[in-house]
């Protein structure tokens, strides 16, 4: 009986190590596409409340007023994983003029994007 219990462990790591490399690819295609200003694509990887929620029109203002507030896109750091009550969050920091701002993508067991929330750091300077 221990054996089983270290396999369905063994399995169940496996799983969320792969929803994790889902979430982050998400979350890498989702900059990736906003540094592009393709708003389209941005968006699809969103669940269908995300879509609702912020379609192109409003990401579109939301991105570009993050440039306006805070400078020019610099360089991203290496993202942080963490599992948050059955969801995935993918913290990316990323420059921007002399503000540090961290952009949260939240994802389902399925690798969707069901939140994100920008953020500046307090206090960090490059």
């Amino acid at each position: 009986m221990k054996h089983a219990y270290v396999v369905c462990l063994a399995l169940g790591l496996a799983v969320g190590t792969a929803h994790a490399a889902d979430c982050q690819g998400a979350s890498a295609r989702l900059l990736d596409n906003l540094d592009r200003s393709d708003y389209a694509d941005a968006t699809a990887d969103f669940d269908d409340r995300m879509k609702a929620a912020l379609g192109t029109d409003r990401l579109t203002r939301i991105w570009a007023a993050v440039s306006q507030q805070f400078g020019s896109r610099g360089a991203r750091e290496q993202p942080r994983l963490s599992q948050v009550d059955g969801h995935t969050l993918v913290i990316t920091p990323v420059h921007y003029g002399q503000h540090l701002i961290d952009v949260r993508v939240a994802c389902d067991g399925n690798g969707r994007i069901g939140g994100l929330h920008i953020r500046p750091q307090h206090g960090a300077m490059p």
